[in-house]
């Protein structure tokens, strides 16, 4: 997590759009997102409480799955909660979502420039408050746990699974 330089806004439209604009090892952490999106451009509900952040990382661009599934190992470590990647792109707990994770490519012509991941994890932000149907998919690590827990904590399981994703991408063979 020390290559990460962690900026942190109070709302913004979406956390992708701008770290897109920012150097690699950039991360962008908002209290809430306006325009959050994931996949296939659907809308991203991100209120306050939840972790929104994103992260533009070097070449080579990891897999989707990949991250996804690194972030929700580093997130089951630092819980002891059983979180899981559920493809293409969730983070999965007691069969209820709990986040999912977006990666994009930045590029020069056919050339990647950075990779632009978001992730969002529902923290203290509970599924209750959420709009429905959200409400009955949705769950947060303060469901879980009856309590909120410690934002700083999680950022840093969320840190470290990007990193884990980028070093498998790292050694993984070119295409």
């Amino acid at each position: 997590m020390n290559r990460f330089r962690i900026h942190r806004l109070p709302e913004v439209g979406s956390t992708n759009d701008l770290v897109k604009e920012a150097p690699v090892w950039t991360v962008i952490v908002a209290e809430r997102q306006t325009r959050g999106r994931g996949r296939l451009g659907r809308k991203w509900y991100s209120p306050p409480g939840g972790l929104w952040l994103s992260a533009a990382i070097p070449p080579p661009i990891p897999a989707q799955g990949t991250v996804a599934r690194k972030v929700a190992g580093a997130l089951s470590d630092v819980t002891g909660l059983p979180i899981r990647y559920e493809p293409p792109n969730d983070l999965v707990l007691a069969g209820r979502k709990l986040g999912g994770v977006l990666v994009e490519g930045v590029f020069q012509g056919r050339e990647p420039v950075k990779a632009v991941i978001g992730v969002g994890v529902n923290v203290n932000n509970p599924a209750r408050e959420l709009p429905s149907p959200l409400n009955r998919q949705a769950i947060s690590l303060s469901d879980a746990f009856g309590f909120p827990q410690e934002m700083e904590k999680i950022l840093r399981a969320v840190l470290s699974g990007i990193e884990r994703a980028f070093e498998e991408a790292k050694c993984q063979p070119s295409r």
